[in-house]
């Protein structure tokens, strides 16, 4: 489960950094693609320092995840019909706190990417409607199950930005609103569901099996 979760997260990590390029006029599709080979080619780089250096590891995620993820779109999303019942500091202190929780959660399985197969797919027609579009990509572990990655990314000034991910059919977006949803009718205060959510407990892996894409 583990290094299945850890693949899900570089093919994520990956997927968020290409995002960041795709302009309006280029097709997504191979602009991931280039972005994926180059990825991997500076995790195979760097994997001493990323595997002795945990810091590392978050800094390099941070400066390629931050700016290519709608973070103010997803947070709304998580939090809900509670969105709207927060105060303007409790929406921001939550964005943070759900970007990091990302952060950690990204950066813990860039090393288990050695080498394994990841495929782009073909973009369909389907693919793109209006200012929405989706990337397809598999990743294959080592005792060669295919994990399929969708990723939704909504256009915006040009640039493409991640506001879903899929692992294997589930919606990665319903898991964390469903914890959200949970932690507000346990502790009943936003303040402490705020400063509850860590990246343990919003790690993926006691909450999606993604081989069979269900959760817990």
């Amino acid at each position: 489960m583990i290094f299945k979760q850890g693949l899900a997260a570089t093919l994520a990590l990956l997927m968020l950094v290409s995002a960041g390029f795709a302009q309006a006029a280029q097709d997504p599709r191979d602009l991931v693609q280039e972005t994926v080979e180059r990825m991997t080619s500076r995790i195979d780089a760097e994997r001493e320092r990323l595997e002795k250096d945990e810091s590392y590891a978050r800094e390099l995620v941070r400066e390629e995840l931050v700016p290519l993820v709608d973070f103010k779109r997803i947070t709304r999303m998580v939090m809900g019909e509670h969105f709207d019942q927060a105060s303007r500091d409790q929406k921001y202190e939550f964005l943070e706190v759900f970007k990091n929780s990302l952060i950690n959660t990204y950066a813990s399985g860039v090393t288990l990417y050695q080498g394994q197969e990841i495929r782009v797919l073909p973009m369909r027609e389907e693919d793109r409607k209006g200012n929405y579009a989706r990337v397809r990509l598999e990743g294959t572990t080592n005792d060669g199950k295919v994990i399929p990655v969708f990723f939704t990314l909504f256009q915006s000034d040009d640039q493409w930005k991640v506001v879903n991910v899929y692992v294997n059919g589930l919606d990665l977006r319903d898991v964390y609103r469903a914890q959200f949803a949970q932690s507000m009718q346990q502790l009943g205060d936003l303040d402490k569901v705020i400063d509850s959510w860590s990246a343990e407990s919003a790690d993926l892996e006691e909450k999606v099996d993604v081989e069979t894409g269900s959760g817990a």
